[in-house]
């Protein structure tokens, strides 16, 4: 048997070291000219690529008690930006906690797994480091693997020395996306009071002044339409407030609720029967889990939230097609101790509204919770102030659950969130 040949390891010793200068030159290069926060993540994790025989990765940041992922590669990343991990016991938030790496060979031989359907059963290589800054764990860069034992120790080295270069970026980059989003919430008020809340007033006010001097000559049809009108437009503008009442809270950091164990079929049933009296024309299917659950949230956000995925489905989509909710509750999963990819594996209730409209694609799926979003399709279907999913976003995220919006299989869209289950899980009674 021929013996290794020390020349050849130090050639790739000589390789690699080049490969790694180039890459933290190339890595503190893009975060220097750049301030966007998620795009310097990403770049920071393509470019890892080269050096490190990984499958994907994440980078996720610390947010008070939430974990929550900015930018990811790979076959899983789709399901993984924008989903949350609450602090508690895990691997990930013991990274961070501990300002201590970890490295797994095999996460199915520890006994851990990432959630996912096709992560869970994929990985198995896991590292993670900790974005430190000033003493305090920011976030977390993880890579993963399909192979087993993908990553050594000058992995994890490098690893290290990638987050080091980004820590003092992202923090400053992170502080640039408060200051822009403090004034995207600003002109969100502005847009919406000079535009969207002009139009239900003046329809509401007209209305009112020609019911009000004519009232008596009009054809009983007129008349009952126009008063149909008014109570549709002071809908509108009831839920345009509630909104925007959200952003001023997002805008000051405030978005504060007292929880409460609460049925969520109980509360779908009654805000579904609610919306299907205000569009006679349109079916709405309910379809619930077996048994009775509690989720520990605030009543009034989880009745907002439903109400603008009700709102939409109907708005994007025609007769005669109906409206669907569905209910799941996922009760006791495995032990899971690796940051979440898609947020399932932990007791909560799902609720999905599906419906067969104009549908989406992958670019609207990723930006659709962003504020002001709206696709070319919606716009030209319905008026709207691209709103109303932000505001879904923030209320259930406050509440430590998680939303999405992605296409249906067979046509139309899928809108959900997912919240956790109350200590006592059943309903009494």
């Amino acid at each position: 048997m021929k013996a290794p040949d020390a020349s050849v390891d130090m050639l790739d010793a000589a390789v690699r070291s080049e490969a790694t200068s180039r890459l933290i030159i190339e890595i503190a290069a893009a975060a220097s000219a750049e301030l966007d926060l998620d795009q310097i993540l990403h770049e920071a994790l393509d470019r890892l690529r080269s050096v490190m025989p990984l499958t994907g990765g994440s980078i996720a940041l610390v947010t008070g008690d939430d974990l929550t992922i900015r930018a990811a590669i790979g076959p899983f990343a789709a399901e993984a930006v924008g989903q949350t991990l609450r602090r508690g016991p895990s691997r990930s938030w013991s990274v961070i906690d501990t300002l201590s790496p970890y490295r797994s060979g095999d996460l199915v031989r520890e006994g851990n797994r990432i959630r996912g359907k096709a992560a869970s059963s994929a990985v198995h290589s896991w590292l993670a480091v900790p974005i430190v800054r000033q003493g305090v764990g920011i976030g977390l860069v993880e890579v993963d693997s399909t192979e087993i034992d993908a990553f050594t120790s000058d992995d994890e080295e490098l690893l290290a020395l990638v987050v080091a270069v980004l820590a003092g970026h992202v923090e400053l980059a992170a502080h640039h996306d408060e200051q822009q989003r403090a004034n995207a919430l600003r002109e969100a008020f502005i847009g919406v009071i000079s535009h969207e809340l002009r139009t239900p007033i003046t329809t509401i006010y007209g209305l009112s002044r020609v019911l009000r001097q004519r009232g008596e000559e009009l054809e009983p049809d007129v008349r009952r339409q126009s008063i149909v009108d008014i109570e549709a437009e002071s809908d509108r503008l009831y839920r345009l407030v509630e909104d925007l009442l959200v952003l001023s809270r997002s805008e000051g950091g405030r978005l504060e609720f007292e929880a409460e164990p609460i049925s969520v079929g109980r509360l779908v049933q009654r805000i579904v029967e609610a919306e299907a009296e205000r569009h006679p024309d349109r079916e709405f299917l309910i379809r619930p889990s077996p048994g009775l659950a509690l989720i520990e949230a605030e009543p009034t956000y989880v009745e907002q939230v439903i109400r603008n995925l009700l709102t939409n489905a109907v708005k994007y989509s025609e007769v005669p097609s109906p409206v669907e909710v569905e209910i799941e509750i996922f009760e006791d999963p495995p032990d899971v101790d690796v940051l979440a990819r898609d947020g399932s594996g932990v007791s909560e209730a799902v609720v999905r509204v599906l419906d067969r409209g104009i549908g989406i694609d992958e670019d609207t799926s990723a930006h659709a919770y962003d504020l002001f979003y709206r696709t070319k399709d919606a716009t030209r279907m319905a008026s709207g102030a691209g709103i109303g999913l932000f505001v879904c976003r923030q209320l259930i995220e406050a509440m430590g659950g998680r939303t999405w919006l992605i296409p249906r299989e067979g046509g139309g869209t899928e809108s959900g969130f997912a919240l956790p289950l109350a200590e006592g899980r059943e309903e009494s009674g």
